[in-house]
């Protein structure tokens, strides 16, 4: 789940350009994610779970200020010559389906241990 963290950092901050990598321990997003691109420094439980409050504060805050209008502006970013654009939407579907596929692997694994499963809307 850092890495889902991560990656909402990298996609709003880095790539959107929108504030608040500062407030999570992802201020390298692009580079350096722990337990992801860094194996040196796995988040604990404890971190894990403020870094996931910290990267859904800048998701909520990005909800509260686009607009539907917003949502076909676009975004480019040039990485190792490759341009890259997408749209405000397109981000904020990239980050939900990101979400939505790693709980579903953790819900399998869960159900795997006989564990109750993760219940999104409940």
């Amino acid at each position: 789940m850092g890495h889902t963290a991560c990656q909402r950092v990298f996609w709003l901050c880095d790539f959107a350009g929108e504030p608040g990598a500062e407030t999570t321990p992802f201020t390298n997003a692009a580079y350096n994610c722990p337990g992801d691109d860094d194996l040196e420094h796995v988040l604990d439980a404890e971190a894990l779970v403020g870094a996931l409050d910290s990267t859904f504060g800048i998701v909520e805050s990005c909800l509260d200020r686009w607009t539907v209008d917003m949502l076909s502006e676009e975004f480019r970013r040039t990485w190792d010559g490759d341009v890259s654009v997408h749209t405000r939407g397109s981000v904020i579907q990239r980050l939900f389906s990101h979400d939505a596929y790693h709980c579903g692997e953790l819900s399998q694994t869960l159900g795997i241990a006989g564990l109750p499963q993760i219940d999104l809307w409940e």
